[in-house]
């Protein structure tokens, strides 16, 4: 085995890399009561496709959310010394003590602020990592639980002591705040299936070097100067534009809204562009594919 020391340095500046598994399932089972099989086997999540033969009920199924760490092949460990290893440095460095290793994921908060993350960085893979000041990859905040019941990663409202953000930055849950987080360096987005009916403020965040995407958010830019991307304002009713001086592409925006904002004073590098966008004032407004 390599030297612990070394891979502990290796987590602390990378984050733990996993993936997840997927296995694919056949069951075979007498018919004694077909409908009532038929009606719990519809209900089971991991359920694909049910199909009767002859005197036989046979089901296919996926299960998913199998999660293995994956640390480089330079440091030559077997699965269980890279499990052991992982659950090891996150004692170490927290001084909480975890028995398996799924339970990682389910840790995205501690005491309301974000604890441990899931990221993608730069070669796309899934990391886990301490939030820190900086994070270094593509974070997406997600509900606590998908449509089928599923606990998912990133279940943050806030972005607490976090200040930059290097990558992008998605968001499908509810927002109370931005915490401490003042710089994101590529774009900034928000989910066209989540209504922020809590969000105020996008302060104090001053710069974006990417996009800013507005779907279903009614709160103040607040403290953002620049925005080297396009300010995209459509379907969204904002507040105000707040300290805003500068758009590095194209503006866009609902044509309802036109009033609401003055750009006179906003250096914009591209266009101003209206839309005649249809869309709830005060609610979520799904999209249409």
């Amino acid at each position: 085995m390599n030297d612990k020391t070394e891979i502990y340095k290796y987590l602390d500046k990378k984050g733990i890399p996993f993936v997840t598994l997927v296995q694919m399932g056949i069951a075979i089972e007498p018919i004694d009561d077909i409908i009532l099989q038929k009606i719990q086997l519809e209900n089971e999540q991991s359920t694909d496709e049910i199909i009767e033969k002859g005197s036989l009920i046979i089901s296919k199924h996926t299960h998913w959310g199998i999660v293995e760490p994956r640390m480089p092949n330079e440091f030559k460990l077997s699965e269980k010394e890279q499990i052991r290893l992982v659950l090891d440095w996150f004692t170490d460095t927290t001084g909480f003590i975890v028995n398996e290793f799924k339970t990682l994921l389910e840790l995205p908060i501690l005491n309301g602020n974000p604890f441990l993350l899931c990221i993608v960085n730069k070669q796309d893979e899934k990391c886990l990592i301490l939030a820190r000041k900086t994070l270094n990859g593509n974070l997406t905040i997600k509900k606590k639980y998908n449509e089928y019941g599923r606990l998912q990663y990133n279940f943050i409202n806030t972005f607490g002591k976090i200040s930059r953000i290097n990558g992008d930055v998605y968001i499908d849950n509810v927002m109370e705040n931005f915490g401490e987080l003042e710089i994101i360096s590529g774009d900034l987005s928000f989910s066209n299936h989540t209504y922020q009916n809590k969000l105020e403020s996008l302060s104090p965040l001053k710069k974006i070097n990417g996009d800013l995407y507005l779907k279903n958010t009614h709160a103040s830019l607040g403290s953002i100067e620049e925005i080297k991307g396009n300010l995209n304002l459509r379907k969204t009713t904002v507040k105000d534009l707040g300290n805003l001086k500068k758009v590095g592409k194209n503006v866009l925006v609902s044509k309802s809204e036109k009033d609401r904002y003055d750009f006179s004073k906003i250096e914009i590098g591209g266009t101003l562009k209206y839309f005649n966008d249809i869309f709830n004032k005060g609610e979520l407004t799904l999209p249409k594919y």
